[in-house]
């Protein structure tokens, strides 16, 4: 019985990421550090590997509540920052109104975002209980026109100014109309992109108290200057939900997580990337304000398999010669989970 719970205790610590699924930027990460300069270094390189290709397939595991050291924060941070990209929608009757968003690249032709982001707000103070209800009615209204929702790339983006490497196809998301524990969508592009890297979902396992992510999104940072991406390393997931963090005033429905570091206007839909595995665990979805520690909520991704897969197929199909095919998350990791967006 002890040595079950042991295991059990040692499961929920750890979460099984197959080489092949780390990104080019860790694998080189790793590899840097085979370069010494002589014997004995090359020998303390060559444990560092060993130590790390156990971790990571010959234990099955990658124990999350390890920290990850500069080298392999600082290639996450660079990948993660490159995929994100900019998400700017133009209200329909007002040109002049733009709403820029954050998302990220996990398919050549699919862009990963909040629903907030694409789908006309009725309020902009929604309220939540630890269920995932909402206290305040609705929060939203019909979807926007996808043609009328750009999406741009690069480290500083000016809509008004800057041509668009895309347009949205078709929108996919939750049913219902409150953004409580369901706020994620996916973007159909009318045409893939190409400059940017394509980002890994995590679908396996979900996130826990204490893991490390990186924020990447377009609020500018601490400066909160709407249109600069930046990075914000070294983020600490603060609770999970179900609960209500009361040091923070977080209500968290059970599909939603919090993280200490702030996000800013400009950064919702974008993604929340553990520090470790460089994969996409989270969507910004709502918060306190740009500069307060905690209470910045995020819809998990791993908890919206099904949705997840329709838009991945969704993708393949408005692009005949399978540009999204490769990416396609398998059934098997899918599962039976989560809500089918329309």
């Amino acid at each position: 019985m002890h040595i079950q719970k042991e295991r059990d205790a040692a499961s929920r610590g750890c979460s099984r990421l197959p080489l092949r699924h780390m990104t080019h930027a860790l694998r080189s990460a790793y590899a840097t550090h085979l370069v010494a300069r002589s014997s004995r270094a090359i020998v303390q390189n060559l444990a560092f590997i060993a130590t790390a290709l156990f971790a990571l397939s010959g234990a099955g595991c990658v124990r999350r509540q390890q920290m990850p050291d500069d080298r392999l924060l600082r290639a996450v941070e660079e990948e993660a920052s490159n995929g994100v990209v900019a998400i700017a929608t133009t209200m329909e009757g007002s040109p002049t109104h733009i709403t820029l968003c954050s998302g990220a690249l996990v398919a050549p032709n699919l862009v990963l975002t909040a629903r907030h982001c694409v789908s006309r707000a009725v309020t902009a103070t929604p309220s939540c209980d630890a269920r995932g209800r909402s206290h305040n009615g609705d929060h939203l209204a019909e979807d926007v026109d996808p043609a009328a929702i750009a999406i741009y790339t690069g480290a500083h983006v000016r809509p008004d100014m800057d041509v668009p490497s895309a347009h949205a196809l078709r929108t996919l998301h939750p049913t219902g109309q409150v953004l409580c524990d369901a706020d994620v969508a996916f973007l159909v592009l009318d045409h893939p992109i190409t400059n940017a890297p394509i980002l890994p979902l995590r679908m396996h396992a979900s996130v826990e108290v204490g893991d490390m992510v990186v924020p990447v999104g377009f609020g500018g940072g601490p400066s909160n200057v709407v249109g600069h991406k930046v990075a914000r390393s070294k983020s600490t997931v603060l609770s999970t939900g179900p609960s209500a963090n009361a040091a923070t005033g977080a209500v968290l429905g059970p599909r939603e997580f919090e993280v200490d570091r702030a996000t800013c206007r400009g950064d919702s839909g974008g993604p929340a990337i553990d520090a470790i595995t460089g994969e996409i665990v989270g969507v910004v979805s709502r918060g306190g304000s740009c500069s307060a520690h905690g209470n910045h909520v995020y819809t998990r991704v791993d908890a919206y398999k099904r949705l997840a897969q329709a838009a991945f197929a969704s993708a393949e199909r408005d692009h005949p010669y399978g540009v999204a095919s490769r990416d396609v998350p398998r059934g098997h990791e899918l599962g039976h989970l989560g809500h089918l967006g329309k």
